[in-house]
């Protein structure tokens, strides 16, 4: 069978049963090879096409909106089987396919198709995430997700791919997820400022807060910005031991003060996400009283323990406005 006549045959088999004929909205799924079975020719293992025939139908793609493209035009081919001039060689034809079909967004499957298609690797941490194809002049949007028999052998991977794929679609099909940005206020040097947003702080019944840190070891790094948000697109942040903070000594120890008053105040309730990282860094820089306080992290794994708790992985979930780009 020759290539064009190969083509044609994986267009029409060995995809999930929930595609029908393309619509104008050009989404492109890139999987891993070609597997050949029982004289015929199809796109993934039995086990895979199964797990894809049951969730393709859970999420928002409508019928007849995608296709499938394979990474390698070959059979039965895993990544430890390809040499660095296969992935060259069959680079250039995934890319002369991309071109020909020109779609609106490309969506690798595992990490075969996702470093076949960008030279990139790692779809563990780079999944959900925006990436940007350049090919002969013209930007192409790539998204990666999962791969098929990832979600065959681990269930609790199901609704990732699903929010993955819906998060796509609404950004890149719906345009709903384009970013809103969330304004916030940078106080630097003006104390008296400083003071009416806290105010503001202790008369809230909830706040959020997140800390940026010189590094991961609380024992010697420091508190570079303290974030505190009272409510949505009401935000400020300040320097604490920033390099280009405007505050001395003196006005310093006036914040961590109220600081301290924040946090040890049984009537606001302070919300942060995996809280015991920034308690630490909290108590290196002096503060010891933590009263009324909440962690997202844990709230997420008392809702769904077998979701992944990460705060991207939140993010996508409850407020997916963007997909990080890289």
């Amino acid at each position: 069978m020759d290539l064009e006549k190969l083509i044609d045959s994986f267009q029409t088999s060995g995809g999930p049963t929930h595609r029908e004929e393309l619509s104008e909205e050009k989404i492109v799924f890139i999987h891993d090879c070609f597997f050949r079975k029982r004289g015929d020719i199809f796109n993934f293992r039995d086990e895979e096409f199964s797990i894809l025939n049951t969730l393709f139908p859970k999420t928002k793609l409508p019928e007849g909106s995608y296709q499938f493209v394979a990474a390698v035009k070959d059979f039965n081919i895993t990544e430890g089987d390809l040499s660095t001039e296969d992935f060259h060689e069959h680079r250039q034809f995934l890319h002369e396919d991309i071109v020909s079909i020109d779609p609106t967004i490309i969506i690798p499957l595992g990490n075969l198709a996702f470093r076949m298609l960008t030279k990139k690797s790692g779809i563990g941490t780079k999944r959900g995430k925006e990436f940007v194809l350049t090919l002969e002049d013209k930007d192409y949007l790539v998204a990666p997700t999962l791969h098929p028999f990832s979600l065959y052998a681990e269930p609790k991977l199901r609704p990732l791919f699903i929010q993955d794929l819906d998060n796509i679609y609404d950004k890149f099909i719906l345009n709903k997820n384009s970013f809103d940005d969330s304004p916030y206020e940078l106080v630097n040097g003006d104390l008296k400022r400083f003071d009416v947003l806290f105010d503001g702080v202790m008369d809230s019944d909830v706040v959020s807060f997140d800390l940026e840190t010189e590094g991961l070891d609380f024992k010697k790094d420091k508190i570079l910005t303290f974030g505190i948000s009272t409510g949505e697109k009401e935000a400020f942040v300040f320097p604490v031991h920033h390099k280009e903070s405007e505050f001395t000594p003196k006005e310093l120890e006036h914040i961590k003060s109220r600081c301290s008053e924040l946090l040890a105040s049984n009537k606001v309730v302070k919300v942060a996400h995996n809280i015991k990282f920034d308690l630490k860094f909290l108590m290196g820089w002096g503060l010891t009283d933590f009263n009324n306080v909440r962690d997202t992290q844990i709230m997420h794994s008392l809702v769904d323990e077998n979701k992944p708790h990460g705060l991207m992985d939140l993010v996508k979930e409850y407020f997916p406005r963007e997909l990080e780009m890289f």
